[in-house]
């Protein structure tokens, strides 16, 4: 619901702050007061065209804001704002538009800027606004098959035949891929067997390619590397100017020599000895390592070709040989593919008869269904409008045939002949101001339960209208407000009188300027505006009616 608007420096509001409650609320206030104003600041938040005409005279810039309260919010509102990656803060949406003195404005939406168009769109999910205005999804085709649906309780059924349309489109897609394969195409799949031979052919594994470059390194040096072993092989044990073992050998027999008369030099005896063993060791391994090595021209050149091999094969398909064999798997897997193309086409054209006939015989049925809930619905409103004295009137649902998509098979509008002998028309085309409203809120009480957006906004609905009239209009206002917030607009006395919440709309003069103002009445002042409504004056007589009507406001609520 509408929680708060706020209005500044907007044409002839200098700075006001309407708290809207749930149920019925309604406005009046005398022609020319201000009321149009009011509902260009909520044309302008939700999304209507922005103009540097409703910037109040000698301000920088007009600004509206406004908070919904969403407890719940339908399907495609929550829709519309993950979409735009938009959250509600404590279950509000607040809303700011500003509009600068030369025109330009920027729409904020939860503290993001955000379109107009999806301004545009997030308004037409919050607000219903009837008269001559934009936001009246009654008027959308889209919009009418979607309240359709909601009304015969199909919306299950419609969610079924989108997925398994959903279903059907990507067999027909895949279809389409293959069957549209050309010489781009088949170019393609032959270089993909030359990549793939290529690799096959260079048999690396990833052990050789990880070693590859060591072991080129040790046969291209060998001869320096044996060399290096070997000098180290004699500095430890066959140097003739003395070798590290025999030097050890000295200093363990001198050592033990001393033990014979001092033992506290055992330890050193001891980390020599293990000294003298580590260097037999390693001269071992040296040993035997230099005589394993050994220098093969032949070999040199066969690492060396393989190297530049696997250069080529990193520079072509991957910085490592894991990478290069993933993309052999994958490449391949894509030459199966095309390989099988004339038998996964087979498969694919049946999957896709099977899922045409599923999806065609539940189209069908949500077809027939639409059928029956249309019938009923032409009566309900009908009969709704015939109850608004709009004796003539006719209201039906069109059904045409269309090519099967996500909503099916079906093309809905709503028409109506809003007097008898007059050709069905679509709803758009029927009527207008006063009207329009009036036939919009016969459509909107049979579509109570149904219609997700959650307030309501009636403007001129009382034009031409009093007596009996007037009373029904009150009597279906104030039920339409049990399942939504309703704002009406009204010059009505019975419509006034029925409102939970009233607000009345004045010009003052301050500060040499004329501003409008707005304020929620209650008691005796709700009491007097009414009696003003009822005859033009405040007198005892009208103040008498005014309160009879709120006393059968219970009654007519």
């Amino acid at each position: 619901m509408l929680e708060t608007l706020r209005v500044q420096e907007f044409a002839l509001i200098s700075e006001l702050e309407i708290d809207f409650r749930a149920g019925f609320n309604v406005i009046t206030g005398e022609t020319g007061a201000g009321k149009s104003i009011l509902l260009a600041a909520l044309q302008l938040i939700l999304g209507g065209r922005a103009s540097s005409d409703v910037v109040r005279q000698g301000a920088e810039r007009a600004s509206v804001e406004a908070i919904f309260r969403l407890v719940r919010p339908a399907p495609r509102l929550r829709a519309l704002l993950e979409e735009h990656d938009l959250a509600l803060e404590d279950d509000a949406l607040i809303i700011r538009r500003a509009v600068n003195a030369d025109g330009r404005s920027k729409a904020f939406v939860s503290g993001v800027v955000v379109p107009a168009g999806v301004l545009a769109a997030i308004g037409d999910e919050l607000v219903d606004l009837h008269g001559q205005h934009e936001h009246q999804s009654l008027l959308k085709t889209d919009r009418q098959l979607a309240l359709l649906d909601a009304y015969g309780q199909l919306e299950s059924l419609v969610e079924e035949v989108a997925r398994q349309v959903q279903a059907l489109r990507a067999l027909e897609h895949e279809i389409h891929a293959l069957e549209n394969d050309d010489r781009e195409r088949a170019r393609h799949i032959e270089f993909l067997r030359f990549e793939v031979n290529e690799i096959d052919e260079a048999a690396f594994t990833i052990e050789e390619a990880e070693s590859l470059h060591d072991r080129l390194q040790r046969v291209t040096h060998a001869e320096s590397i044996a060399e290096g072993a070997q000098e180290a092989y004699l500095a430890l044990y066959e140097n003739e100017s003395g070798s590290s073992i025999d030097l050890l050998d000295r200093a363990i027999r001198a050592l033990d020599h001393i033990q014979q008369h001092d033992t506290q030099l055992r330890d050193a005896v001891v980390l020599l000895s293990e000294a003298r063993n580590t260097i037999d060791a390693v001269a071992a391994d040296l040993r035997q390592y230099t005589e394993g090595l050994e220098v093969d021209p032949e070999e040199i050149e066969t690492l060396n070709r393989r190297l530049t091999l696997f250069q080529l094969l990193k520079r072509k398909y991957g910085a490592t040989m894991a990478d290069i064999l993933a993309y052999r798997d994958k490449a391949e897997a894509e030459l199966s593919q095309f390989d099988n193309r004339d038998e996964r086409l087979q498969t694919l054209r049946t999957e896709r008869e099977r899922c045409l006939a599923q999806v065609m015989e539940r189209a069908e049925a949500l077809s027939a269904k639409r059928e029956k809930a249309g019938a009923k619905l032409e009566k309900a409103v009908t009969a709704a409008l015939q109850d608004l004295e709009m004796k003539g009137a006719q209201f039906e649902v069109e059904r045409t045939r269309q090519e099967l998509n996500s909503t099916g098979v079906d093309r809905i509008a709503f028409m109506l002949a809003a007097n008898r002998g007059e050709a069905m028309k679509p709803l758009k085309q029927v009527a207008s101001g006063g009207e329009i409203s009036r036939i919009m809120l016969a459509i909107k009480t049979v579509f109570a339960s149904a219609d997700r957006i959650p307030t309501l906004i009636f403007d001129e609905i009382d034009t031409g209208v009093g007596g009996a009239v007037a009373r029904k209009l009150a009597v279906k206002l104030g039920g339409l407000a049990h399942s939504h917030q309703v704002i009406c607009i009204s010059h009505i006395p019975q419509v006034a009188a029925v409102a939970d919440t009233h607000f009345t709309v004045r010009k003052v003069l301050h500060q040499k300027r004329t501003i409008t103002q707005v304020a929620r009445v209650e008691g005796e002042a709700r009491i007097e505006e009414i009696a003003r409504l009822l005859d033009g004056t405040v007198s005892r007589v009208s103040t008498d009616h005014a309160r009879s009507l709120l006393d059968e406001r219970g009654a007519i609520a």
